[in-house]
């Protein structure tokens, strides 16, 4: 009855983030051609978003790339975007009747992502509650170890960032005052969790980036990631490293796992 109503739940979910993923995408093809041209007019400075336009077209598909180019400016961006500082500037300056039109398809892909999360947190549990519940041999007994033991470094890991995002973030963020970015980031992601998870990736990125890559980015911080205190240069680069080995931790345990047949 309980692994019944736990299924039912489960394809709800997963009905939902569905739905909110193709709404978001039809919210982006609306913009795309209803306000996509209003949006584009305010990028006078920089040449990022014309580039867009001319490699994208005005296709359907083009339409929705360059919403999206444009979303990423005004929220979570890409390190090679970063190469257009002024095309940034631009977009803090975007009207809000105009920005709500990017900001509302990223709400509904972060909450389908967030829902998707769940779903397969419970697909699962009820997997290893099945697995659990037969008869298992030394080998499938110490690949759900393996997992467990991920798993778990992985929430650690994690929960560590989220301490530093709500406890170490500002301190941090003060120590790269004159960088462009870190000062964008505070005013245009705010302050939520998923907000200071960026913030704290991208300081990862500053501090593990080159001086060439500053240059062409963010000159004025080139000084302030030199002297960075050591200390808590490690406190935000290697949790981040740490997370990203961890999603290929995943990818190789269920590797082996499909090719042993555990």
């Amino acid at each position: 009855m309980i692994a019944a109503v736990t299924d039912h739940i489960l394809l709800v979910l997963w009905g939902l983030v569905f739905l909110l993923l193709v709404l978001s995408q039809a919210i982006i093809v609306f913009a795309g051609y209803r306000r996509l041209d209003q949006i584009e007019a305010h990028f006078t400075a920089s040449s990022l978003v014309g580039i867009s336009r001319k490699i994208a077209g005005n296709g359907p598909i083009g339409r929705m790339k360059r919403v999206k180019l444009v979303g990423a400016l005004t929220g979570s961006f890409y390190q090679h975007q970063m190469l257009d500082p002024r095309a940034f500037m631009e977009a803090e300056a975007l009207p809000n009747p105009l920005r709500k039109w990017l900001a509302i398809p990223r709400r509904l892909i972060h909450t389908a992502i967030f829902l998707a999360v769940l779903a397969m947190l419970g697909n699962g549990g009820l997997y290893f509650h099945e697995v659990t519940a037969s008869a298992m041999g030394d080998s499938k007994l110490v690949y759900i170890a393996a997992w467990l033991a991920l798993i778990s470094s992985t929430a650690m890991i994690i929960l560590f960032r989220v301490y530093l995002g709500y406890f170490k973030l500002e301190e941090m963020e003060a120590l790269l005052g004159t960088s462009y970015f870190v000062g964008r980031n505070r005013r245009v992601m705010g302050d939520g969790l998923y907000a200071r998870h960026y913030r704290l990736t991208h300081l990862s990125l500053l501090l593990s980036a080159g001086q060439k890559f500053l240059l062409d980015t963010d000159p004025h911080a080139i000084n302030e990631v030199e002297q960075f205190p050591l200390h808590l240069r490690r406190l935000i680069v290697i949790p981040h490293r740490m997370l990203a080995y961890s999603f290929l931790g995943f990818f190789a345990l269920w590797f082996v796992g499909r090719y042993l047949g555990a």
